[in-house]
């Protein structure tokens, strides 16, 4: 069974969004990298962004044909936000859901990173430590595709 990882930042301000994606393979205990990588886009405008990232995932997608997709979303923010940043995260987010579904992937989940700590039993800090471990350039990614992967190789949900 292959998982992919994914999640949306905008590391640097200015330079675009980067969508890094891990790729994991065994099981929760004993899991393996099968892949990893960042997709970036030139594009100035927004819209042209989600595409190009859209177009990326799926050519990525072509190649990999994963069991499971697990999308890292932002947190809820207590207060409310009126800058970009947010609703240009989510834009982006969603067309690489759709993205996913398009490929006939059955398997594709939303998970903030609360809800993927409690996929795995723990807080969040510790499942991004547990991301951190596997990849650390994208422990976002790499903690979202643990909580896809079975619990044990005899579970009997492995396909």
């Amino acid at each position: 069974m292959e998982v992919l990882g994914i999640s949306v930042g905008f590391p640097a301000a200015g330079r675009g969004p980067v969508v890094t994606c891990v790729v994991l393979g065994g099981s929760r205990g004993e899991p393996q990298i099968q892949e990893a990588c960042e997709l970036r886009t030139a594009a100035l405008e927004a819209i042209d962004q989600v595409e190009d990232l859209g177009r990326m995932l799926s050519s990525k997608l072509s190649a990999l044909n994963p069991n499971a997709v697990v999308i890292c979303v932002a947190d809820v923010s207590p207060a409310g936000n009126r800058k970009a940043a947010p609703r240009h995260r989510l834009m982006i987010e969603g067309a690489l859901g759709y993205v996913c579904r398009d490929h006939k992937i059955q398997q594709v989940v939303y998970r903030n990173g609360k809800e993927v700590g409690e996929a795995l039993g723990l807080s969040k800090a510790e499942a991004l430590a547990r991301g951190k471990a596997l990849d650390s350039r994208r422990s976002a990614a790499a903690a979202a595709a643990l909580t896809a992967l079975p619990a044990s190789t005899t579970d009997p949900n492995l396909s």
